[in-house]
């Protein structure tokens, strides 16, 4: 488990409502971006980052219209890509 950023376009928060469920953590902390005018940060702590993780993406797609979690990326303080997490179906059983 690790604390995150996920950096948002303001023009987007919205939309990341309708995924915050799907994600396997939560957020802790919101800022405006220091560098980037129009973006949030979102402190995000999340289950299945790798420790060493720093920052995040989230890749979507549109399944009937409604967005899906395809794949969570996650990078280290310098910048190096790790492992992408892709999110497995929950299980059926009877």
């Amino acid at each position: 488990m690790a604390t995150v950023e996920l950096h948002i376009a303001n023009e987007m928060l919205d939309d990341f409502e309708a995924i915050r469920s799907m994600l396997n953590g939560h957020e802790v902390g919101r800022r405006p971006s220091p560098t980037a005018m129009g973006v949030t940060i979102l402190d995000m702590q999340m289950d299945s980052a790798p420790d060493q993780a720093k920052t995040m993406e989230v890749a979507l797609h549109l399944i009937d219209g409604q967005p899906k979690i395809s794949g969570i990326h996650y990078w280290d303080k310098h910048g190096i890509f790790l492992a992408p997490v892709v999110p497995f179906r929950k299980a059926v059983t009877d």
